[in-house]
Formats: structure tokens, sequence, C-alpha cells
């Protein structure tokens, strides 16, 4: 037992680091450690949907590499100011990995049915919906592929990076409270706020709606009550869209709507702080883009009374 224990090889030995923080470095690192421990390059068919993750422009490549990025610059600012280590390598599998089961999936190919691309569709709806807990279910898997290869990594690392990607979308315990919770550690909880502000403001409202766009999610529904709007949280998000009360407006108000007190750590506090600043001009942008879709001036007029009744109704500050 002894013996074979000495075989294994730790994980940070065989995943290397980007070698700087430009975009190329930093998806040749990822998509070298992740076809790797996955063994991807022997079946093109599982190649497929992960060049799809790769290739995807709102939650992978640029994303996550915008999320690397700003994770290590809050690192560097904790490290600073609070004396606390933090991990570079659970920060790069936390910001590459965080949504990488949403493109793992099959996606349709041009001599599918019509009955087996509504199929491959409804499974990436699941993965979409669902990405989260899958998304665990892949470290457990990567975990093993590992142990075959005789590297380790040490339990605590693990439910590390499996709390942060089970919680990575949390937004605010009024949004969130039945199911998911800030993540315990400090490498999840700088990952979660990177994820949240690592573009400007008006770019995570592009970036949203590229998402939107691409689940055919409707832009702006005004026959959605302000009492729905209020009461809505991301477990009922569901029956929302079963009963059409769903838009994309629901996802702009839960991000104009978390305030610094939907995080713990004092410095990630003042860092969201600073944040709320620039919000107006993630407003401006909503709106503009909904001039460019050709909504008329009344439907604008009413988004604009949303926001501002939305915002005030839960006392939140969009200057600080």
């Amino acid at each position: 037992m002894t013996g074979s224990r000495t075989k294994y090889h730790k994980i940070w030995e065989n995943i290397s680091l980007p070698s700087n923080n430009s975009f190329e470095a930093y998806k040749d690192a990822a998509s070298k450690n992740i076809v790797s421990v996955f063994d991807l390059w022997w079946n093109q068919d599982k190649l497929i949907p992960f060049q799809s993750f790769l290739n995807n422009s709102d939650h992978w490549a640029e994303h996550t590499h915008n999320v690397y990025k700003k994770s290590l610059e809050i690192a560097q600012t904790i490290e600073n100011t609070e004396n606390i280590s933090i991990d570079p390598y659970l920060l790069f599998v936390m910001s590459s990995m965080h949504d990488s089961w949403r493109f793992r999936l099959s996606i349709p190919k041009t001599d599918d049915t019509e009955k087996q691309i509504q199929a491959k569709q409804k499974k990436r709806t699941v993965a979409e919906r669902k990405h989260n807990e899958f998304g665990v279910a892949q470290i457990n898997l990567a975990v093993k592929k590992l142990k075959e290869k005789w590297i380790s990594i040490d339990p605590d690392q693990v439910e590390k990076i499996k709390d942060y990607i089970f919680n990575h979308d949390f937004f605010s315990t009024r949004l969130d409270w039945i199911k998911y919770k800030e993540p315990t550690s400090i490498e999840g909880q700088v990952v979660r706020l990177a994820d949240r502000v690592s573009v400007t403001v008006e770019e995570e409202i592009v970036r949203y709606r590229e998402t939107g766009k691409r689940l055919n999610t409707r832009y702006f529904n005004d026959q959605i009550s302000f009492e729905e709007r209020v009461n809505f949280t991301f477990e009922n998000m569901w029956n929302y869209i079963k009963t059409w009360k769903f838009d994309e407006f629901t996802f702009f108000l839960a991000l104009l709507s978390m305030s610094p007190d939907d995080f713990e750590n004092k410095t990630l506090k003042k860092i969201y702080s600073e944040r709320s600043i620039n919000k107006q001009d993630g407003i401006n942008k909503i709106l503009k883009i909904a001039e460019e879709e050709s909504y008329t001036p009344e439907n604008i007029k009413s988004m604009k009374k949303l926001i501002t009744d939305y915002l005030f109704y839960f006392n939140i500050k969009i200057w600080e």
C-alpha cells in the first residue's frame, strides 16, 4: 500500500499556469490541461463539443480569461492588504472550469434529423440550467481520470473547487437563499467577484445579451408584473420560464441589484462598492440595446421606470 502511494505525482506538477496574462497563453494552457486530463485528443466526437466550448465568447474563452486576469488582480489586493495567502492554481482551475459544462454536450450536425436536433437542443438546455451541478460531476470525473494516471490532488483542494463551481452563480441571499451560497474558500470568493466584475458594466450587459440571444430569451416582456419581478428568485426561475414570465431583464435586474453586502470579505466589499459607481452606465446600455432592437419609446420608458422602481424597492444604490 505504501509502495503504491509513492507512485503518485502531485497535480500541480502536471498542470502549468499560463506563461503570461495574454489571451493566447491562457487559452493554450487551458486547452492543453483540459484535453490532457480528459484524454480528448483520441476521440473526435468528444473533441467537437469541447471545441464549441473553447470558441464560445459569452461563457468561455474571452470570458474566463477575463475572470482569471481579474481574479489575479483581486487576489494581489487581498494579499497586500490582509496578509492572506491565495492559491493561484485554484484561481486558474476555478476560472477556466466554472462554466465548462455548458458546451460539453453534443451539438447538432448538418446531417442530423429534426428529431435528433431537437433531442440535442433539449440536452443543451438542461446543461445550461444545471451547468453548475454537472460541472461538479465533471470535476469528480477529472479526479478519477487523474488517479488512473497516478496523479493525486489534495481532497481539500477538490472540495474548494467543487464548492466554487456549484455556487459560482450565487448573486445574493435574496435571489439564491434556498440552494446556493457564497463559496467558502477565499479563492472561490475571489473568483466569484471576478466573474461579476471582470469587464465593465456595459460589457457585462452585452455579454448577458449574447447569452440571451443564444438561448432565444426574450429581451423585455411587459406582461410580467412588478410584483412578479420583486418576488423572482433563481430557485423559481424555471416556473417563470414555463409560464412565459421570463425575459432578459430578469438577469439585468439581478446584476444591477447586487450590493457590497453580498460579499463577506471586507476587501471584496470595497471592490464591489467601487463597481457600483458605474452601474448607471449599465442602465444606459440596457436602454440603448432596447432602442437598437426597435423597442418603442413607450417600451423604453417602461423599462427605465422598472429599473428605477426595482432598485428603490430593494434600497439598492447605484452610486456610492
